[in-house]
């Protein structure tokens, strides 16, 4: 069983769609002339084999449907960039890299149905090592408009993620009595800024009219948006009840013929560098006298009518860290979580 396979994918839709958004309906009045707005999301991952940069433009027509125009590719990409990455040390360039462009789809990770061409998804692919103690630049440069973007970051150091609250995965998960709570804690680099705590829950599915069994899992918020207590590191509770709720709508009651059992769950810290904190706040910041106003556009690119940012973020998974008796007993026959038809432990 492949537990990492999808961790490339975790965090890195993340506000994307918030950024296409952005850069079509934010940017444009009607009737204003064709801007050249481009859009840049660059999250790099220390943990991942690949790292990936999207990079889009934004687009207005004022004779024709924009939700239509946004089907063409050739609306929201870009045919003639060169895009680059420089990594620093001590300011000084060691090493440059030409990225080449992909089709995210035949790289396994599927966009989304929406308003935007879902083929081709483009991105530039960035392959190389990412060495913690150094800097990165981004560099985009428009060939055929000269237009240069540009943007740095550091990269958070997964290896210096450190759980202490589970601090080993013999130390069983123990939600079991709902009003009770759970307390998780970790140490990290002062470059993580901020983390979620994930859960992978693995389970089974075993479908009575095709006789099949389906390994699944499904990846449970648990605790969002926790900031580095200043001395390294983060920690949070959560109520158990949270759990049960959380796992009843991510899963969903499932078809009569289908019967569901529990398997051992992985659990999953994920760190964010400051620029992506900032443009969260910035992005989801409401309330006060500009409630109903346009929420500001924050980007740390450098360049003329650039949208997006350039951050880092890190992963650290504890695999196969298992419930003890109690929270299995509870997510079968509890009541908050009863309606998932959930009749034993899988046997894998």
């Amino acid at each position: 069983m492949i537990r990492f396979a999808d961790m490339n994918k975790i965090a890195f839709v993340l506000l994307v769609s918030s950024l296409f958004f952005t850069a079509c309906n934010k940017n444009f009045k009607v009737g204003a002339d064709y801007k050249d707005v481009t859009v840049v999301y660059a999250l790099l991952s220390k943990s991942d084999t690949f790292n990936y940069i999207k990079i889009t433009k934004g687009y207005f027509d004022e004779t024709q449907d924009n939700l239509l125009l946004g089907q063409n590719a050739d609306s929201i990409y870009y045919n003639n960039l060169e895009v680059k990455m420089e990594e620093l040390s001590n300011g000084t360039v060691v090493k440059t890299t030409l990225l080449n462009r992909v089709d995210l789809n035949l790289e396994g990770i599927d966009k989304d149905s929406g308003i935007f061409a879902k083929s081709p998804n483009y991105a530039y692919k960035f392959h190389e090592q990412l060495n913690s103690d150094r800097r990165y630049r981004l560099k985009v440069k428009n060939i055929s408009t000269g237009k240069e973007i540009e943007g740095e970051t550091d990269v958070i150091n997964s290896n210096g993620i450190v759980f202490q609250k589970p601090y080993i995965n013999t130390q069983q998960l123990n939600f079991g009595i709902p009003f009770e709570n759970y307390t998780f804690a970790w140490g990290s680099p002062a470059n993580a800024v901020f983390f979620d705590v994930v859960l992978r829950f693995w389970y089974e599915e075993f479908n009575t009219n095709t006789l099949q069994t389906v390994h699944k899992y499904k990846d449970l918020p648990l605790v969002t948006n926790v900031v580095n207590n200043g001395a390294g590191g983060g920690s949070t509770v959560m109520t158990n009840s949270d759990f049960y709720r959380i796992l009843n709508s991510e899963l969903g009651v499932p078809f009569s013929y289908i019967s569901r059992r529990v398997d051992t769950p992985d659990l999953i810290i994920l760190a964010g560098g400051q620029v992506l904190k900032t443009y969260i706040d910035a992005t989801t910041a409401q309330g006060g006298i500009t409630y109903d106003q346009i929420k500001p556009n924050y980007t740390n690119l450098k360049g003329e009518d650039v949208l997006g940012i350039m951050s880092t973020r890190g992963i650290r998974m504890m695999q196969e860290i298992p419930f003890n008796k109690t929270t299995v007993d509870s997510i079968i026959y509890g009541s908050l979580t009863k309606n998932l038809n959930f009749v034993g432990v899988s046997t894998q």
